[in-house]
């Protein structure tokens, strides 16, 4: 039997992609880092994240920033949340030195990204028009990286057990994702 839900909580049964962290830097040099729960992939090389068109990071994008996508491990609750907690322009100083978030440099572009993350993607925004009027950031994925050891180079995906992705569920709760199965 089913039962028919709120429509306001449709989202949760969906959940889509798994979380995320989108990292930009503002038009000053200010670096910025968000959480969100509502991605997927476009294409091969292309990714779709829907923002709310009135945070600092979709500023920081319409003002030309570059764009990494990481995608944290199950471990990174409390950095997820404190990522989310708070928006850039609130923050007297750097968002990850007040919120102690610590992060490392992406390869190419050269931004800040969640330390210890599953992967990360150096994307540049696709489709400037589709973002100012409905707020989806489709963007060109330049750049991936994986954590070496957790990469299988037969199948060119992850290796069995070590997706452990966070998907959003209600506030601050989470499921996790990952188990790999198949039918042979």
């Amino acid at each position: 039997m089913y039962k028919n839900i709120d429509l306001n909580h449709a989202y949760r049964a969906f959940t889509g992609g798994p979380m995320i962290c989108i990292f930009t830097k503002s038009k000053d040099g200010v670096p910025n880092g968000m959480s969100a729960a509502w991605n997927c992939p476009f294409d091969t090389d292309e990714l779709i994240l829907v923002l709310d068109k009135g945070h600092t990071t979709s500023e920081n994008i319409r003002n030309g920033s570059k764009i990494v996508v990481a995608v944290p491990n199950s471990n990174q609750i409390d950095e997820i949340l404190k990522l989310g907690s708070i928006h850039g322009r609130d923050c007297s100083v750097n968002k990850f030195v007040e919120q102690k978030v610590d992060t490392e440099e992406s390869e190419l572009f050269k931004l800040p990204v969640i330390k210890g993350a599953l992967a990360y993607f150096e994307c540049e925004l696709n489709d400037k028009a589709l973002f100012e009027d409905k707020g989806i950031c489709l963007v060109k994925v330049k750049n991936c990286y994986v954590q070496e050891n957790m990469w299988d180079e037969v199948s060119n995906s992850f290796k069995k057990g070590c997706l452990n992705t966070l998907h959003h569920v209600s506030e601050a709760v989470f499921c996790t994702g990952g188990e790999l199965v198949s039918n042979d």
